[in-house]
This record gives C-alpha cells, sequence and structure tokens, in this order.
C-alpha cells in the first residue's frame, strides 16, 4: 500500500478521472441519487491522500480542506477531512483509516491547525472514535447559497491538533462543510 499526499490543484487529469471512478465504485448512482447530502453546496478539498494498492491502482482517497473558523466567536484554523471512501474490493484492510492517519498527521504538521473535524453517519462515529474523533456536541455552522444555517446532515466529530478538541460550543466554518 503506498500512501501519498497531494496537492488537489496539481492533480493530473488521470488522478482526476481515477478519483471520480472510485467516487463511482463506493457511490453508484441509484446510491448518489438518494443520498440526502446531494443538494448541498460542499466545499472543495485542497489536498488529498491518495492510497494505492501495490499495482498502483487506487483504493481510497480522503480529501483535506484547511480553513479559518469560528469557535464561539474566537478566530480559529481547522484542518477538515471529507470525501473519505475506499473501494469496495479494498475494504477491511486499513486503507480509509491509514488515509485519516495520514491527513490528521498533515494538520500536526502544520502549527496553525488547532484542531481538526470530519462530518459522518451514525453508524461510523463507533469507527471514527477507534482513530481517536471526539463526538462534537455543539452546533456547527456552515454556509449556504451565501447564508449561515445550522449543519444537521450528519454527527460532527472533532480531534485536537494543537489545542484540545472542543465537546461544546458553536464552531462556524465560515463556509461550506467537505
Amino acid at each position: 500500500m503506498e500512501v501519498v499526499l497531494r496537492l488537489v490543484a496539481d492533480l493530473t487529469d488521470d488522478e482526476r478521472a481515477e478519483v471520480s471512478a472510485l467516487s463511482r465504485a463506493v457511490y453508484p448512482p441509484e446510491v448518489s441519487a438518494a443520498w440526502p447530502g446531494r443538494h448541498w453546496e460542499w466545499s472543495t478539498h485542497q489536498l488529498a491522500v491518495f492510497i494505492r494498492a501495490a499495482d498502483g491502482e487506487l483504493i481510497s482517497y480522503a480529501g483535506l480542506v484547511l480553513r479559518s473558523a469560528l469557535l464561539d466567536g474566537r478566530p480559529v484554523r481547522i484542518g477538515g477531512i471529507g470525501g473519505v471512501k475506499t473501494h469496495p474490493a479494498a475494504r477491511r484492510q486499513g486503507c480509509a483509516a491509514e488515509a485519516v492517519r495520514r491527513a490528521v498527521a498533515c494538520f500536526h504538521e502544520r502549527a496553525d491547525v488547532a484542531f481538526g473535524l470530519l462530518v459522518c453517519e451514525s453508524h461510523l462515529i463507533g469507527y471514527y472514535g477507534r482513530l481517536g474523533w471526539l463526538v462534537f456536541g455543539g452546533r456547527l455552522l456552515v454556509t449556504q447559497r451565501g447564508a449561515p444555517v445550522e449543519f444537521t446532515l450528519n454527527r460532527v466529530m472533532v480531534c485536537g491538533v494543537q489545542e484540545a478538541s472542543p465537546s461544546a460550543g458553536t464552531i462556524d466554518l465560515a463556509g461550506p462543510p467537505w
């Protein structure tokens, strides 16, 4: 397994096509069409963790966003993880966990990231909890079509980086979710 961190802006057309093919394998059209988040505006990833099999095939992906935000009105820098996906044929091999660990390591390499944040479906709380993430018990505000709204689609989880993980309060992402 090869783990590579890449700037999304530097991805080649072939790499972008690989990510699209992986997305279709993980979320076939009938799944995508029924997903409640399909009408939300989502942030573009700035960085990406690529996990490749020994043969070079892209088998897992995690997108990263670095964002200035507010925690209870105080400016903070947040490292976001989104779009985590592993090809169905490569699941249960630790690929997504490795992608998330590499993303968190990227946040730790930066002196300005206070904490990490991800959103996930309720059934994934235990999975991310085993990776060190904690459920955030407060409110998450995001921007949708230019207006702040409370994000209630998924659960919010956080992990400490330069600061301890917040457990409550209000996080305003000052932009779309990731």
